[in-house]
């Protein structure tokens, strides 16, 4: 078997340190460039970035890719008085803003609910009140005819 038909192992390490290795036979080193062409002109400093800053100066720059904690806030929660006299002035808001809070502040929804609720049911008693009384006020408009 010849040298030419040997594989070489690699790393190539020369018997003598301040050597260059020794190629096999028909193996020799690249040349780092093509023919006709120039190594590239070495570059001096980047340009001052926006403001006069070196590039670099912008502060630490993200590292590897990583799957962010979500942080959730916890809204505080208390029952309000405010949002049960809007619920009892605007039941269809006190409504909206029971089903919106219920998951997230129980409390504060249960006050806007709860002034909707006895809207509801002043209104419905007022009404039922008004057809009483306008029932009774045909009947006696009726008899003293």
């Amino acid at each position: 078997m010849s040298n030419s038909d040997q594989i070489p192992t690699y790393p190539l390490t020369p018997a003598d340190p301040t050597q260059p290795p020794a190629y096999p036979t028909g193996y020799a080193p690249q040349q780092p460039y093509p023919a006709g062409y120039a190594p590239q002109p070495a570059y001096g400093a980047a340009p001052a970035g926006p403001y006069g800053q070196q590039p670099g100066a912008y502060g630490p720059q993200p590292g590897a890719y990583y799957v962010p904690v979500p942080v959730y806030y916890q809204e505080p929660d208390a029952p309000s008085g405010g949002f049960a006299v809007l619920g009892f002035f605007f039941p269809i808001v006190g409504l909206i803003l029971f089903l919106v809070w219920n998951d997230r502040t129980p409390l504060r929804a249960k006050s806007a609910g709860k002034g909707a609720l006895i809207s509801v049911i002043v209104y419905a008693g007022i009404g039922i009140l008004a057809v009483i009384i306008s029932l009774i006020a045909a009947a006696v408009a009726v008899n003293s005819g």
